[in-house]
């Protein structure tokens, strides 16, 4: 008696539902269940798989549908499919949000992330960083911001800036700092990123600016940092990269093509006046000093304005 009142309270939600299962299809759903756990049982996870889907397609209310896409995603994750896995995960989060244990499956991709990224269950044990980055933003995009965790989108920063991503790793690494201002590494580590694309190009010097505030909000905070000497050298390498933009500058004004003397030592003279100390302000003192340009530019100014005086007269 006992046994047949729990198998009644079991099957209670099925038929109290809107769209109640008729016994048949009901039947039909459990020996389909029975079958897929005695497959899991001997590891065939495949076998199994391919019953929790056809299970699913006899179903109509969402909440049971995706309790067995769920159990699917789960064979294809034991079986090592990591494609497979992926995908029905991301079809759960897509389609059954509402009806899915979020704990489970934001771990269940944060796993499959990292196989791909070693190479493990994908076609021909290819490593794959840029669908785990997909994954991870996956998980920062769709779940819920309560399961997402700090190392989520440390990692995935990390994943950016491996796969040379570095504008993208740098918005993922500001928006952790909004979060927690107070992580001095992520912040160096932000900075250093900022100098390296300083160094590609650097227009309106805005990516040196912002290496450079960077690296004195992290001594502001933390004098005694004990990466201090890192970030003195983003301070110094910053000042360096836009010196030697400035002394590039001066340098193109003294071009035979587009010789203009009086520009070149405003720019030049500008760096040495801001960049003290820099290799590029030594560089563009020996040549203000000794490139011919500024050593003919005063003769030339005479003889022009004695020639002046003369078609005056």
């Amino acid at each position: 008696m006992k046994t047949v009142l729990v198998l009644l309270l079991a099957v209670l939600p099925l038929f109290a539902a809107e769209d109640p299962l008729s016994f048949e299809t009901y039947n039909e759903v459990q020996m389909l269940k029975i079958k897929a756990q005695e497959k899991w049982a001997k590891e065939d996870y495949m076998g199994a798989a391919k019953l929790y889907k056809k299970a699913a397609r006899k179903l109509d209310k969402p909440v049971f549908k995706a309790d067995m896409l769920l159990k699917e995603a789960e064979c294809y994750f034991e079986a090592n499919k990591t494609h497979r896995a992926t995908e029905a995960f991301r079809a759960l989060m897509k389609d059954y949000a509402l009806y899915i244990p979020y704990d489970l499956v934001v771990d269940r991709l944060r796993i499959l992330a990292e196989r791909y990224v070693d190479g493990n269950g994908t076609f021909w044990g290819i490593r794959d960083r840029q669908t785990a980055i997909d994954v991870y933003f996956l998980i920062l995009t769709d779940a819920p911001s309560i399961h997402v965790s700090l190392a989520d989108r440390l990692r995935l920063a990390e994943l950016l800036k491996k796969d040379d991503r570095a504008e993208e790793a740098i918005v993922v690494y500001q928006d952790i700092l909004k979060m927690d201002p107070t992580l001095d590494d992520v912040r160096l580590t932000l900075a250093q990123l900022l100098v390296e694309l300083c160094k590609r190009g650097d227009g309106d010097g805005s990516l040196r600016r912002a290496a450079n505030r960077q690296a004195k909000m992290i001594l502001d905070r933390n004098p005694d940092y004990s990466r201090k000497s890192e970030v003195e050298l983003i301070l110094v390498t910053a000042n360096e990269v836009e010196a030697t933009r400035m002394l590039e500058l001066g340098q193109f004004y003294l071009r035979p093509s587009h010789l203009k003397p009086s520009a070149a030592k405003v720019y030049l003279q500008e760096l040495i006046q801001k960049y003290p100390g820099t290799n590029a302000a030594f560089r563009a003192k020996d040549i203000l000093d000794n490139h011919p340009a500024f050593k003919e530019a005063p003769q030339n100014a005479e003889e022009k304005s004695e020639g002046e005086k003369k078609e005056g007269k």
